[in-house]
């Protein structure tokens, strides 16, 4: 189970990869764009002779000649509009099934990290649920037990306690018992003594 990078809480990892996307698509976009302007961009023809400024080697002194480039006739052929258009578009529509592809690759593996990610944290939540779980389970019979220890020992108190209280019952009964026999035996009756 990987956690290499899972550690966060939830509202930390959920803006790391948010942001993480937003800067790999913003790298992406700008990279492509520079891509396109630096190579792929539109070949524009001159339809009349341009100046071009080409630096000259004589003298390695950074002078400058003017040259003229004229566009041949065969040139201006292949740049008819109808063609020209149709291999423009040709170009334009395999480089956005390309980006369009490349976007789709990318939202696939960031859904597949985030369904990585979200499965990893419910299975987290139920295993910690289920610690949890039974640990109230062992802590409530931990409960239980102790509740019933305590029962027993009341039990066991109580029993020695109600003993105890018959035995003096009974010892108490027999003194009565036998006083009463020495009154019938001598004829008296209690003696009770007003001691001041």
């Amino acid at each position: 189970m990987k956690r290499n990078y899972y550690d966060l809480d939830d509202g930390e990892f959920a803006a790391a990869m948010a942001a993480s996307a937003f800067a790999i698509c913003s790298l992406e976009e700008n990279a492509g764009s520079q891509y396109q302007k630096k190579t792929r961009g539109p070949v524009i023809w001159p339809t009349e002779a341009a100046p071009m400024r080409r630096p000259s080697t004589s003298n390695h002194k950074a002078s400058t000649e003017i040259m003229t480039i004229t566009p041949t006739t065969n040139d201006k052929m292949q740049n008819g509009i109808s063609r020209g258009s149709r291999k423009a578009e040709n170009e334009a529509d395999v480089w956005e099934k390309a980006q369009i592809a490349k976007i789709r690759k990318r939202h696939d593996e960031l859904l597949s990290a985030l369904f990585a990610w979200e499965n990893e944290k419910k299975m987290m939540a139920k295993q910690q649920m289920e610690r949890r779980k039974n640990q109230l389970e062992l802590a409530m019979k931990r409960n239980l037990q102790h509740y019933k220890n305590k029962l027993a020992r009341i039990d066991h108190i109580a029993k020695g306690a109600r003993t105890q209280a018959e035995e003096k019952r009974r010892y108490e009964e027999s003194i009565v018992k036998e006083k009463s026999n020495k009154m019938r035996l001598t004829g008296n009756g209690p003696v009770t003594c007003f001691c001041f």
